[in-house]
Order: C-alpha cells, then structure tokens, then sequence
C-alpha cells in the first residue's frame, strides 16, 4: 500500500467500523414486535435517533417514543410518535433535566400490559440528568465536572454517576414496574459491562455505593462534601439485582467496539502481513494508553530487521480519559493519545507510518473534531510552527497542535458511539 494513499485508508477503516455498529445492520435480524398493550420506546445517547427511526418500523401495535440526544446535523423526518429532546453532553443541562423528570412521568403510567423497549447509548450519563431529593441540577453538574477532570476510566465515572441518581443504577426500571423492560444496547464501554452504558437506568447495577467511595479514594476525585454525604448514607444504594422489579425482563447488546474490532479484521485481512489488535477495551488515562501502545508496537518490530517489506496495522478500541491540567486547553482523548504515542515512537525510527485516533460519535473532547490522523512527520510540523508537542500535552492542548499541522479529523455527529477507533499502519 502506497504511502500517499494509507491516510484515505484509514479514514475508510474508521467509516468501515462505523458502518459495523449501523441501525440497519444491528437490527436486521429483529423480528417483527406486537404488544397487547401500550409500547413505548425510548433512546437515549447519540445513536438514539439513527437507531429508533429503524426499531420504530418493528412495532406492528400501538407506540409512542421518547428520545434525549445530543443536537444533530441530521433532523428526523419520520419519528412523528416520538417527543425528542436535545440536550447537553457531557455536561448536564436544564433540557437534560426536563427531559428526565418527563421520562420519569411517562414510565410511572405503563401497566403490567405495557412494554418499555429502551434504547441505550453513550452518552445517556450526563443527557439524563436526574439529582436525587435534595439536591439540584447544579450538584449533579459540579459532579460531572469533577469526574471528568480526575482522568479516571469511564467504568469508574459511571460507577459514582448511578449512585447519584433518581434514574440510573436500575432505578428507571423500578419506575417501569410492573411493565415489562427490554433493554437494547449499543455500548461504548470496555469489556462489554452493558449495566455501565449511560449509568444503567434499566439494568441491575454492577458495583455498590461502597465501591463507588473506594473508586473515589483510588483516583482522588475532589467531590463536594455533600454529595460524598450522601454517597455515605443508606440513601445512594441502587435496587439490588434479585428486586422485582427486574424480574422477567431483557437485555440485548446491539454493537459494541469489540464486535466491530472483529468484522474489520476479517474484512482486512488479506491487504496486510500482519493486523495486530493491541485491545478492544483500553481504558485509562489517554497518555498513559500511548505509552502502552507504543511499547506493544516497538517490542513487535523488535523482531524483524527493517527492509522485511512489513505492511503491519496496530488496532485498538476501548475509551480512554484525560487528565484536565489546564481548564482552558483544547484537546481530546485521541488527540492526546496520537500526540503521545508520536512522541514515544520519535526516537526509535521504526519507518513511515500512519495513525489514526478518532470517537466514533465524531466529536473528541472539547472541540468539534473527531480526532485526528497523524504521520511520522507530524511532529517535526508541529514544531516548525514554533509549537512543543511535549507543552502542548503539558497543557492539554493536543488539539492546537494538529491543527499547526493540519491533521485535525472531522466528521460532524455520527449517529452512534461505540468507543474510540485507533489505528497505525507502518511500512517497513
């Protein structure tokens, strides 16, 4: 593969794994739904909208819908059942809080005859916004703050998220009760855990309040004394998993990084010597991730001599957080991570290469790109810009210095989310 082509490529690869976690795909092998009562459908998170115009055409009985997503350049045209709410992400806001005290009204009213299909993406965490009695929408937003600067996994965030909580942590599906709760998944966190998707508003939560106190001891989260009041009171305890009102209900992962990983491999198989999958469920600090990728990727060409003719492609998914140093940076996750790992790779002069890092939901932090694709000549760029790679990182400013070197990748919203898609191809 051509050297003036590989960054096409990938841009290709990342629309490949997209298209793996697509309503039409995911959904293709639903059948047709008919209810005796009421149904009602609701999405939540960014691919709410792209997956309830596809889910709504199975429901062969009465429906109405609920949606909370995030603002999109695509306006349905067809979800005329269905009362939409855009809210704020990742920060919570006052349309995320009527739209959850909305939901919370509509859920009390279904009946044992009654259906909730809920649809669940990333996201839904902070769309969702619901402080328990109390406390106002202010706390819950110091909260995501807080989380959001500490740098820890996004496992451990929703952990603390659901104990704080009127909806999450199962709480929705105790609302539903006696209705029945089908929960269908599109999920952007590692390993899989589906209870973590959006906090779980309709799953039995894995992890207690307990550990959720440990998670903030662990990573140091600077959380408000009130807030770490109640987390240490009876009252932030989630419904336990044997309640009944989790009883004959379902649950079904839709897409999921891991899922995509996989079709992408096998459809590529044969344009590479090697494709190696560094992970499918990284998570942690994004710096820290590149620095564990890099060492995977020189430990590999450590064995074979330059000149071998190698076309090897490094893939990774998973989320990863960032370490908020200066509030006013303008960065990302990916950003952050491509910017160190061409740092850690600089020195080792292992070939040409490329490297993707890009959200699958198209927005990457703070800014409004996806990520960014980058080469073995990025860094030297940078820098003739009068810019340090290494004070940009300092400074949480990843996104300032792709944009010297114009490697900046956008995409506007995508529709779905299923963690970040990471990719390196070197030439060797």
């Amino acid at each position: 593969m051509k050297y003036s082509v590989q960054k096409e490529f990938l841009k290709n690869l990342y629309f490949s794994f997209l298209q793996a976690a697509s309503p039409e795909r995911c959904l293709a092998h639903f059948k047709p739904i008919r209810n005796s009562g009421r149904t009602l459908i609701v999405g939540i998170g960014k691919a709410a909208i792209p997956f309830c115009e596809v889910l709504q055409r199975k429901i062969l009985s009465n429906y109405n819908g609920i949606i909370v997503t995030t603002p999109m350049e695509h306006f349905p045209s067809d979800l005329d059942n269905f009362r939409i709410f855009y809210a704020s992400h990742p920060i919570p806001d006052d349309q995320g809080l009527f739209a959850s005290e909305y939901l919370i009204k509509e859920v009390k009213k279904l009946t044992s005859d009654d259906l909730l299909l809920f649809l669940v993406s990333g996201g839904g965490s902070a769309l969702l916004p619901a402080p328990p009695s109390g406390f106002k929408l202010n706390d819950e937003k110091i909260l995501n703050e807080c989380l959001l600067r500490s740098g820890a996994p996004i496992t451990v965030m929703n952990l603390i998220r659901k104990h704080f909580s009127r909806i999450k942590g199962g709480r929705l599906a105790r609302l539903a009760y006696p209705a029945k709760v089908w929960t269908l998944v599109v999920s952007d966190i590692p390993n899989d855990d589906i209870s973590q998707v959006a906090s779980g508003p309709t799953l039995a939560t894995s992890g207690s309040v307990q550990d959720a106190l440990h998670a903030i001891r662990k990573y140091k989260i600077d959380i408000p004394n009130n807030i770490l009041m109640y987390f240490r009171s009876n009252k932030a305890n989630t419904p336990r998993p044997d309640e009944l009102s989790f009883k004959g209900n379902s649950q079904e992962q839709l897409a999921s990084s891991r899922k995509c990983m996989k079709l992408i491999v096998n459809d590529n198989a044969g344009k590479f010597t090697k494709i190696l999958v560094i992970s499918d469920r990284s998570e942690g600090e994004a710096q820290k991730v590149a620095v564990q990728h890099a060492k995977v990727i020189k430990d590999y060409f450590a064995k074979y001599p330059k000149g071998s003719c190698e076309q090897v492609l490094f893939l990774s998914g998973g989320e990863t957080s960032v370490k908020i140093f200066n509030p006013n940076g303008k960065g990302g996750r990916n950003s952050e991570y491509l910017l160190r790992l061409a740092i850690e790779l600089e020195p080792h002069n292992l070939g040409p290469y490329v490297a993707i890092a890009a959200d699958t939901d198209g927005i990457d932090g703070t800014e409004k790109n996806a990520g960014a694709i980058i080469d073995h000549n990025s860094l030297q760029r940078i820098r003739a810009k009068d810019l340090s790679p290494e004070e940009a990182l300092e400074k949480n400013n990843s996104y300032m210095a792709f944009e010297a070197s114009e490697d900046l990748f956008f995409t506007g919203p995508t529709g779905t989310n299923v963690n970040d898609f990471r990719g390196v191809i070197f030439s060797i």
